[in-house]
């Protein structure tokens, strides 16, 4: 009786890993990268690298602040739409509400087409004024 107990729960242990090992699309699936524009202050110019799964999607959520003129853009630079195309773009009203001009979220959401590579290109800063952006945040994605 002790036995069957002990391997009892020995299966229960190892089910929720079999599990994982029997997903979808037998690579990194989805995938999310979220940056503060604390994260900005500290490096202008912010290079990220991401595997998504074949039918995967990928969120991006970087801070920013309308109420200074900033944007980063509702579309974001992609190298190659045949591997990854931007589904949504949204932005996120901060929670605390009562604090005049906090900064909020701007969130994408990528659907993987493909397999192969592409880079998607965000870049804040205000349209009106010329030269560089203040930032800039490059995602080289690869698709398996």
């Amino acid at each position: 009786m002790k036995k069957l107990v002990v391997l009892s729960l020995a299966a229960l242990l190892l089910l929720p890993l079999l599990a994982l090992g029997c997903g979808g699309d037998g690579g990194a699936g989805d995938q999310t990268i979220e940056l503060s524009l604390d994260d900005f202050t500290a490096q202008n110019n912010i290079v990220k690298s991401v595997e998504v799964g074949s039918s995967g999607t990928l969120t991006v959520k970087l801070g920013a602040n309308p109420t200074t003129g900033y944007q980063w853009g509702e579309n974001a630079e992609i190298s190659n739409t045949a591997v990854i195309a931007q589904q949504s773009y949204n932005y996120v009203e901060p929670e605390d509400t009562d604090m005049m001009g906090a900064p909020g979220t701007d969130v994408w959401v990528f659907d993987t087409k493909a397999a192969g590579s592409a880079t998607i290109t965000f870049s804040y800063g205000r349209s009106w004024e010329e030269g560089d952006a203040t930032y800039t945040l490059t995602v080289n994605v690869t698709v398996e």
